[in-house]
């Protein structure tokens, strides 16, 4: 049988973790290590199900009524618990409206930045005002704000992008994602370009699930076929600097490579 965390030690961990781990074992009865499948299909109906057994058991206080904002987790802020990736790692993902899977997948979901070849620091003139500066906060925004502000995608890009739409939260073939930011042009090719971004800074990070959104909403939504695509990721580390990435366009998550990372400080 699978391995699951003593009761003590799972009371010790996030009440999101607590109820994926209760998910898991619900998805996984019967199954052992070997006969383990690559994915693992469920739904709302089984979250919310997961999480009144764990009210039953007194794992949890009580339900939690945004179920996306715990995907959300796993999306951006952590890893998901050592139970549910014990034969190796697992991405939670979308596969329709109100649909998800916890796939095996060939590397962890968050992308760590620790184990990336440092690219050399490449110092910038921050163009943002002090009075703006001291207004902004520590979130994605913020990191489009001062990009923004001096043209840093430009700089990345090798051509003029420009804002298309910002905060687009639309549907492609397997649910409801959001872009941060999408921008467009023609670069040095003269190739028509699209530039879907996600920009994560504070305790939000860039996973490998977010490069698969970007890649699928440029395969899927513009209207007009044959754009090249350059999918982007922007993060400020503690450190505040800023890296830019760019993503591979492969539409299966195993097969999205970073082809290209630079990292810049303002000052």
């Amino acid at each position: 049988m699978l391995f699951q965390t003593p009761r003590e030690q799972l009371l010790e961990l996030s009440k999101y973790d607590r109820i994926a781990i209760y998910l898991f074992r619900k998805l996984t009865q019967g199954l052992t290590a070997s006969s383990l499948p690559r994915e693992l299909p469920f739904n709302q109906d089984d979250i919310r199900a997961a999480m009144r057994q764990a009210v039953t058991d007194g794992v949890i206080d009580k339900e939690v009524a945004n179920v996306p904002d715990i995907k959300y987790t796993f999306d951006a802020r952590r890893e998901l618990p050592s139970e549910i990736e014990q034969c190796g790692p697992m991405t939670w993902l979308q596969r329709g409206k109100g649909l998800y899977k916890l796939r095996r997948t060939r590397r962890r979901n968050l992308i760590d930045f620790s184990q990336l070849p440092e690219p050399a620091l490449e110092i910038v003139a921050d163009q943002t005002t002090p009075f703006i500066s001291a207004l902004l906060g520590n979130d994605e925004q913020a990191v489009f704000t001062r990009v923004r502000n001096i043209d840093l995608l430009t700089t990345f890009l090798g051509f003029k992008a420009w804002p298309i739409q910002g905060h687009h939260r639309t549907s492609v073939s397997y649910g409801q994602i959001e872009v941060d930011e999408v921008q467009a042009g023609i670069d040095s090719k003269n190739q028509h370009t699209i530039v879907p971004i996600s920009g994560k800074g504070g305790q939000d990070k860039l996973s490998w699930s977010q490069a698969l959104n970007l890649n699928t909403y440029a395969a899927e939504k513009p209207p007009m076929p044959g754009l090249k695509v350059r999918s982007i990721g922007l993060w400020r580390d503690h450190l505040n600097t800023v890296w830019i990435m760019e993503f591979s366009p492969h539409l299966d998550i195993d097969d999205i490579e970073i082809v290209n990372v630079r990292r810049f400080k303002f000052q």
